[in-house]
């Protein structure tokens, strides 16, 4: 899964979510972010994006990444108090995703 995103604090930060649940996700961003900072998280979906506070948990830069989408850093957001909207539509999307990806997988090849 690849979403678009945005952390907010004193500078914005363009992020994809790469994984995610309802306690949190894994970002990958152009910075390397500093563990314990809280700041406002955003997340496209289909309906508009989901926001609530996070704290970064852990980032680390990734060997991985390439040189071309300029987004070799990883970090762990956990959500901070997600409101029970942006919690449901959450909810929402993850139930859907499963769903996709049981299709896709049970589609014959």
């Amino acid at each position: 899964m690849e979403r678009p995103g945005r952390l907010k604090g004193r500078v914005p930060h363009p992020i994809t979510v790469i994984d995610v649940s309802l306690t949190g996700c894994l970002v990958r961003c152009g910075n390397l972010l500093k563990p314990g900072a809280i700041l406002d998280f955003e997340m496209d979906l289909d309906d508009g994006p989901v926001t609530t506070k996070v704290r970064i948990a852990d980032a680390s830069v990734d060997g991985a990444a390439s040189g071309e989408s300029g987004q070799g850093c990883l970090a762990g957001l956990e959500f901070l108090g997600l409101p029970p909207r942006e919690d449901a539509r959450l909810r929402r999307f993850l139930d859907e995703e499963r769903r996709r990806r049981r299709s896709a997988d049970a589609s014959p090849r």
